[in-house]
Formats: structure tokens, sequence, C-alpha cells
């Protein structure tokens, strides 16, 4: 965890999204990588106490010894804490995410379930993000911090990754956005908006990252999807936003049948056109 994630998870607290948090579970036995100044003044600005004692090995940050994500959440009221990892590090459990999570004690009882920087370690990626899903209460969160430019996995996340993840399974998007990180530890947290690569210098920033804050609502069992829907070519979604509120809690409604993006194609309608394309539609 470094400064961004925690300054969107205190900010998530902040505006009560988080309040009835009970219960959480690390993807990977995650550090916190940040400076003890920059924890204090964020912890501050939030208006949180915090007990500044179990962090002061952080003053020799990035050197001296790492300390557990554990502490922010204990120090946040939760103190129900668990983590998966191969390497056992951390006091975390030993589970390889290539393979089904099949450990009942475990399904469905988190009330926030995170990857900050894990699951694209995963070569079965698809599997990782199902035990995601099927660890979350009904109305806990889920909580994906990816790569977007330069990350060291063997996958990078496009935005329609996380849309898609939201739409085939009924979760509403809670907060999103991009992650600048103009150099190894120092962040900068801007809205989810794709047109910022169009103006963004990408020879001048260490890498970019993209995070998700998903409420799951239904305790309907996980569905594996295509881009676009385009194995339910009735029920077409393409990325759209009501307005430019940040960040905004997103639902899936549906707005146009197949005949309606035909019509807007004729028009000359780009994305409706690029949709048709994709799924071997003519117009």
């Amino acid at each position: 965890m470094k400064i961004g994630l925690l300054n969107i998870a205190l900010e998530l607290f902040k505006n009560r999204k988080f309040s009835k948090i009970e219960s959480v579970v690390d993807m990977g036995s995650k550090e916190i990588r940040i400076h003890f100044d920059k924890m204090k003044n964020s912890f501050n600005q939030a208006g949180v106490k915090f007990n500044e004692k179990k962090y002061n090995i952080l003053k020799k940050f990035p050197k001296g010894k790492r300390i557990s994500t554990k502490n922010f959440w204990n120090d946040m009221g939760i103190k129900n804490y668990k983590s998966f990892d191969i390497n056992k590090s951390q006091n975390s459990i030993y589970f390889d995410l290539n393979y089904p999570m099949t450990d009942r004690q475990y399904l469905k009882k988190f009330d926030l379930v995170i990857d900050f920087g894990n699951n694209e370690h995963v070569f079965n990626v698809g599997e990782s993000y199902r035990t995601l899903y099927n660890l979350c209460k009904k109305n806990g969160f889920i909580w994906i911090f990816q790569a977007v430019f330069k990350g060291n996995g063997f996958f990078h996340y496009d935005q329609s990754f996380f849309e898609g993840y939201a739409a085939a399974n009924n979760l509403s998007i809670v907060h999103s956005c991009y992650i600048i990180n103009i150099d190894e530890y120092n962040q900068i947290v801007v809205p989810c908006d794709k047109n910022l690569f169009d103006i963004l210098d990408l020879s001048k920033v260490f890498n970019v990252h993209i995070s998700y804050v998903f409420r799951k609502k239904s305790d309907k069992k996980f569905k594996y999807y295509y881009q676009y829907n385009l194995d339910q070519k009735d029920s077409p979604y393409l990325v759209s936003y009501i307005n430019n509120t940040y960040p905004p809690e997103k639902l899936y409604i549906p707005t146009k049948k197949l005949s309606d993006y035909k019509k807007l194609a004729k028009k000359g309608d780009g994305e409706a056109i690029n949709w048709l394309r994709s799924i071997g539609e003519e117009y």
C-alpha cells in the first residue's frame, strides 16, 4: 500500500462508504510502503487518529523493515484481517489463486476483498478474480488496483476489464481512478478517464495504475464474460457516464437494443459501429 491507496481508503472511510466494514482479506501479503511523515499527514488531513508508535519503523523508509497493511486496517477499527499468499509471509495463509477456492470457512465471509497488485502475477487470472468475488459477502466491497502502463506482472488491465467485471456480475462501482506514479513512491490520484492518455507524457511517469472499488449487490454465481457482452448480444454495454462527478457510483442498466445500435451505426455513430463490428453484425 502506497500513499495513493492510503488516501483513497481514508476518503472512503471519511465518506462512510467503508463505515460498516468488519472484515478484510488481502490477496497477497501486503506491506505499507509510505514514509512516516506522509502517512501522518494523510491521517491528520482525514481527521483520523492512529497509533504512531506502530509505524516508527517507517521513519527510515524506504530503508528498514516493512510492516503489514494489517496495522492500517486495525487502526481503522477492523480487527478481522487475513491475507492469502503462496509465500506465507506476514502470517499469510497459503493459497494458490490459480485454482478454485473451496474452503467454506472463507467463502462469502469478508466485507472487503482486496487485490492491490497481486492477481496480475497469477497465470489463471480469470479464476483469481472469481475467487475475489466468492470471498466477498453480499453488500461487501471488492477493491482492485492494477497496472495500466509499465506494470511488472503477466497482464495489464484496461478500463474495459473493470467495467465488464461489474456489468457481468451486478456490481456497482463506488470509486474509480487512475494513480500516476511520478517516481516509485510518489503518486497522484486523478479521475478515471481514458482521454487522460491523449495529454499525458508517458515518458515522464514511472508507471500508471488503475483502481476500482466495487459493491457486491447479490450472491448470484460468478459469471465469466466477454468484452462488450459478446456472448449476450441482446444486452450490450459501452462505457459511458451520466455525469462527470468524482468519484461516481455507477449501476449498469439496459439502455439500447441491438436494433438501436444498428440505427446509430447507420447515422455514423463511431462507438455503435465499433461494437457491431466486434460481434460480426452488419448494419
